[in-house]
């Protein structure tokens, strides 16, 4: 297990006359001291007598015929999986929440771990999460079932998900002394069932384990096991008229239990229903106490059986409105002990590289670690003491709030004609839409009042009337309006804070009604499944206005969007970087209806680090966003070499011309991928982030270098939905990678707010995040999109997760806590620890890139990034990658 804080340590200012609550406690009775002793005084303390003993009693116990002790459960469970007779490399279903002691077993054992997932409602496998794993590996020889924190696990169920025998099932029973699956006792369920005897444990020696079955030739050859392999009656040659001889025909391990382990057993056998009814009665104190406290939630136990209640884990949700980890850190100072049972197996370098990890990752797993955590649960622990516990979650919890009510956007509608009354009636009506009218602007003084809501004024009133009536949404609803005029209108309102939109062509076309179903690509909630948010603010404008500003990538779908919202906060200068003249064109024309402002274009390779440091002497940026990437990711898979010298270098080089000049702000743009990146994107894009925090520890005074973390953009360029209308159009099926593929989303406005706002409430050093609720399942996303536009049976063809790909996105990495902010949906995330300096160990990543070597690119990445795969796994046919979403959908 993993052990955050077993005795709670405090400052000796925060100490309070209240004893510490440590998390465990090990009791070990008087009669357990004195069969020691006994066992001292009687000249045999290895396996003897007493080991014979406690191993009847226990298979009495269990109800089972045959228990063999041993020194410890990890040895209990690699002796079993050796008596299985597997042949060498055998490959072993183990869940991935699990200590590492049960996958250095089957290693050990000279088998393979195939690692499965857990429902991260409960901490088990499942009959699912078993056929996928199986799916994986081909064919499992046998499967390891866990009964996690003694909750009984369905091992019938599993075994059949697995298409295995219950011949070829070993339960790790470590926690589960106690457990039953129905009526039966966890003993007898399958093979052979492995119990631990550890310190913390249920039944407490100090170590010790032990195997038991109803397979007596099993039993046999777990006994010569045990003792390097020698013949069962092997340790009894010492005694007086034994023999002397011995044999050894099977491979053994130096695993015997001795006898003054085996004494203090059998005499804590004897008080262990007692102790178990009070472990009980704790954990249903603690059911009843914790009903109070939102945001903690006890893991389910979905299988009906007795709870060996061994460990009394709970879920910190993030409704609790505090991490796990900065939980674990409080309660350790008001002297309350914790722990987190387990840190997953492919979190740890090792097990990724020796184990087979199912396609799509483990999900549930990932979901399920950053929020687990255990509470203390012994048999002396007090009523008193798990109030206390309680009481201390209660009082770390985030206020209870109403139920959170739809939320929608307060609109401005640009237009009181028939075009503006239809809109707002429907927007009404329709909420799911997430825009609330609260009234129009028209030149025309004689619409006084339309659709029930008021004018408020004249187009030239927009700025004022934003600011007025805090609106947050502006809709153009007028047919035909100039473009130089929609233009003022549009600067207007982003200037005040609001976002913009404009109608498509039914708004035109006055021949047919507004209705509802016109406005579906409005209905962005629906798609992304929560109500699009209001994130800018009208304060993010003293971040640009009067400043000269610079933004990198800007003739991108993201950097223009930003230079639109930028320009109407009313820099001093405007400075468009990009290495496509044709994109700065562009968006020049838009921004100023000419192209003729060549001083404000900057065209330029960030990779260039002589002409960046010019660009910046000379320009003198005081504040700059950073848009500039490569973020194709099945393609940088292909190309990890131009990744890291456009991703990497290119935002060191921007770094260290902006600190040389003094700019004042400085915003990388990230992805959710750099969060345990396992794709060239997701590394390139983390070492980005850590340069950017690393240069804030050297930063001149009065420079803030800080970073955002994108979800996928909705709107982008060449973003899935792009790609999908374009493939409807054509007919042709709709490419998506895996039907349980998962996303986080955000639209283009959101993205941009959230780069404003960090500008403006940036310290140095964080990673920004929008809170976007829950991912979304791409498939729904995709057959939404296509109701939306009248194509009810959409034609779906599955590609397959390519390399780098995850199955589910995370917006934080496990190494990090996030906490909140200044604005309600923004969240920052930080290290948990200080990483080394990763700037100094960079040179070796570019000279790889400089040649060309994409295999040392990988190996140096991996290096830099733990968990990283060295590897590239194999690159499929081209036909591949006719799927086209860059972001990896």
């Amino acid at each position: 297990m993993t052990i955050h804080r077993l005795r709670p340590r405090r400052k000796p200012a925060e100490h309070t006359k209240q004893p510490d609550i440590p998390f465990a406690v090990t009791r070990i009775s008087p009669e357990a001291r004195r069969a020691a002793q006994r066992v001292f005084t009687s000249g045999w303390v290895t396996t003897g007598h007493e080991t014979e003993l406690f191993e009847k009693e226990f298979a009495a116990y269990v109800g089972v015929e045959h228990a063999v002790a041993v020194s410890s459960c990890t040895a209990a469970l690699e002796l079993a999986l050796r008596a299985l007779k597997l042949p060498p490399g055998g490959k072993v279903l183990v869940p991935v929440m699990t200590f590492c002691g049960a996958a250095q077993a089957i290693l050990h054992a000279g088998l393979l771990p195939v690692l499965v997932d857990v429902d991260p409602r409960s901490g088990l496998a499942t009959p699912d999460t078993i056929a996928r794993a199986a799916r994986a590996c081909g064919r499992p020889q046998a499967m390891m079932v866990l009964h996690y924190a003694g909750a009984p696990a369905p091992v019938a169920a599993l075994a059949e998900a697995a298409r295995l025998p219950l011949t070829h099932v070993i339960e790790d029973a470590a926690h589960a002394l106690g457990t039953t699956v129905g009526d039966r006792p966890v003993g007898g369920l399958s093979r052979a069932a492995c119990f631990s005897f550890y310190a913390t444990k249920n039944l407490p020696i100090g170590e010790g384990g032990m195997v038991t079955t109803d397979d007596a030739d099993f039993a046999d050859r777990i006994r010569r096991a045990r003792f390097h392999g020698m013949s069962a009656d092997a340790w009894r040659r010492n005694l007086t008229g034994s023999t002397w001889r011995y044999s050894v025909e099977d491979a053994g391990l130096k695993a015997n239990m001795t006898d003054v382990q085996a004494a203090v057993g059998r005499a804590q056998l004897r008080h262990l229903d007692t102790w178990q009814r009070l472990r009980s009665a704790v954990a249903a104190r603690y059911d009843e106490t914790l009903r109070t406290v939102p945001g903690i939630e006890p893991l389910d136990a979905p299988v009906t059986g007795r709870h060996a209640r061994h460990l009394y884990v709970v879920r910190v949700l993030d409704e609790f409105g505090t991490g796990r980890d900065e939980v674990v850190d409080r309660l350790a100072e008001r002297g309350v002990g914790t722990s987190v049972h387990f840190i997953p197996l492919h979190h740890m370098p090792y097990f990724r590289r020796a184990s087979i990890v199912p396609p799509g990752g483990l999900p549930g797993a990932d979901a399920l670690f950053p929020h687990l955590l255990s509470l203390p649960l012994y048999p002396a622990l007090t009523e008193q003491s798990v109030d206390r516990v309680c009481g201390e979650l209660a009082r770390l919890a985030a206020p209870v709030a109403e139920k959170p009510r739809l939320v929608r956007l307060r609109t401005l509608v640009i237009g009181a004609g028939e075009a503006g009354r239809a809109l707002a009636r429907d927007l009404a009506r329709a909420p799911e839409f997430g825009l609330e009218p609260v009234g129009f602007l028209d030149d025309d003084p004689a619409k006084g009042e339309a659709a029930g809501l008021p004018v408020l004024g004249g187009l030239a009133a927009t700025r004022s009337t934003v600011l007025h009536h805090r609106i947050e949404a502006v809709i153009v609803a007028i047919p035909g309006l100039a473009p130089d005029r929609f233009r003022r209108v549009a600067r207007a309102a982003e200037a005040a804070g609001a976002s913009v939109r404009y109608l498509p062509s039914f708004i035109a076309a006055l021949r047919r009604d507004v209705v509802g179903g016109d406005m579906r690509e409005l209905d962005v909630s629906e798609l992304i499944g929560r109500a699009e948010m209001h994130v800018v603010s009208p304060e993010a404008r003293s971040v640009v206005a009067g400043r000269r500003v610079l933004v990198t990538g800007a003739g991108g779908s993201i950097g223009s969007e930003l230079c639109h919202q930028v320009r109407a906060f009313g820099p001093s200068r405007l400075f468009l970087l990009d290495h496509d003249e044709s994109n700065l064109h562009r968006l020049q024309l838009e921004l100023y209806g000419d192209a003729l402002r060549s001083d404000d274009i900057v065209i330029s390779d960030i990779r260039d680090r002589p002409r960046i440091d010019q660009i910046f002497r000379e320009l003198r940026p005081e504040v700059v966003f950073h848009a500039a990437a490569h973020k194709h990711l099945p393609l940088l898979e292909l190309h990890p070499c131009e990744g890291v010298k456009s991703n990497v270098r290119g935002t060191e080089n921007l770094v260290c011309a902006a600190a040389a000049v003094g700019t004042a702000r400085f915003v990388l743009i990230s992805t959710d991928k750099a969060a345990d990146p396992v794709s060239v994107l997701g590394a390139t894009k983390c070492l980005a982030e850590m340069i950017v925090r690393g240069a804030q520890q050297d930063a001149p005074q009065g420079t803030v270098f800080t970073a955002v973390r994108f979800g996928n953009v909705l709107g982008s360029r060449g973003s899935l939905l792009s790609v999908v209308a374009e493939q409807l159009g054509t007919g042709a099926p709709v490419t998506v990678t895996h039907p349980d593929v998962t996303r986080f989303f955000m639209t283009v406005e959101e993205a941009v707010g959230l780069v404003l706002e960090a500008a403006r409430m940036a310290r140095g050093g964080e990673v920004f995040v929008l809170d976007m609720s829950s991912p979304v399942r791409i498939v729904d996303l995709v057959r939404k999109f296509a109701r939306s536009v009248h194509v009810p049976d959409v034609d779906i063809r599955y590609t397959g997760l390519r390399p780098g790909e995850k199955l589910n996105e995370t917006l934080f990495s496990t190494h990090e806590r996030h906490t909140s902010t200044a604005h309600p949906r923004i969240l920052a995330a930080t290290p948990v620890s200080r990483a080394g300096n990763t700037t100094v160990r960079l040179p070796a990543l570019y000279a790889a890139a400089e040649r060309n070597d994409a295999p040392e690119v990988r190996r140096v990445l991996a290096d830099l990034l733990p968990g990283f795969p060295a590897a590239q796994r194999d690159v499929p046919a081209p036909a591949g990658l006719a799927a086209p979403y860059p972001d990896d959908f």
